[in-house]
């Protein structure tokens, strides 16, 4: 039985696969943590952790770690799990309200402001505004995660940023890719990957284990999110790289 090491993941709709090949995948031993995307790159970054589903972004500045090369997470075209709802057209916007710990970074909200949307508005980490705030009519928020899959729309508009990003680029939104320390062995990446394969190959299972099974949810998987980290996938990422700072609008340091 291959001894792996620590695995940093978010826990969220469409990780359920990742999680369920590392808890039950049968040549597979891990200790697995759960958190957020940035807290997954901290811990990787630290060394307190030997993989880590890291945000696109992230995956280009950090140092002493390597891109596994078979799974990602990734949409097709439509991402049911990450929209942007607002009260006005999309020129009266003037922040966006994201999630600095979520896979929706400044980057791939910028490529999408300047490219897209022809817009350049402050994005602000929601984490750094009061308990008690309330978003204004020229506030446009991004909901991402499960709560976007289960929850209606609260504002007048939505975008799903998995159809935007595939309109402005004509290529599949990388959300994450898999990371190892440079000291992980070949055979234990090896058996990392052959765990995640075995998730993905049971997915429904998976689903059903925490209390998610559903036509909705197991079409949204198998067919909305793409696992596979083939050439396209490598392509848009390291196009990503290229292109993310230049077009980032300016974010609120908070």
């Amino acid at each position: 039985m291959a001894l792996l090491r620590r695995i940093a993941l978010t826990s969220y709709l469409d990780t359920v696969p990742f999680t369920y090949g590392i808890k039950h995948a049968p040549e597979c031993r891990a200790e697995l943590l759960l958190s957020s995307p940035s807290r997954s790159v901290e811990l990787i970054e630290q060394g307190e952790v030997d993989f880590a589903l890291v945000p696109t972004a992230a995956a280009d500045r950090l140092r002493g770690v390597r891109i596994l090369s078979e799974y990602c997470l990734s949409a097709t075209e439509r991402l049911a799990t990450a929209r942007m709802e607002c009260d006005v057209p999309l020129q009266q916007i003037e922040q966006i309200i994201y999630d600095a710990e979520w896979f929706i970074t400044p980057e791939i909200l910028g490529r999408l402001c300047t490219h897209l949307w022809r817009i350049a508005p402050k994005l602000i980490d929601r984490n750094s505004l009061p308990a008690d705030w309330q978003p204004a009519p020229t506030d446009a928020e991004i909901v991402s995660g499960t709560e976007a899959f289960t929850t209606p729309r609260h504002r007048r508009s939505e975008f799903d940023l998995g159809e935007e990003w595939r309109r402005s680029t004509h290529s599949p939104l990388v959300l994450g890719v898999w990371v190892a320390r440079a000291d992980v062995t070949p055979e234990e990446s090896d058996a990392f990957e052959r765990a995640l394969t075995f998730g993905i190959e049971h997915t429904w299972e998976a689903l059903e284990e925490c209390a998610m099974g559903s036509t909705e949810s197991y079409l949204q998987l198998t067919e909305q999110i793409d696992y596979l980290f083939d050439q396209e996938k490598d392509k848009a990422l390291r196009k990503l790289w290229r292109e993310g700072v230049k077009v980032a609008p300016r974010a609120n340091p908070g």
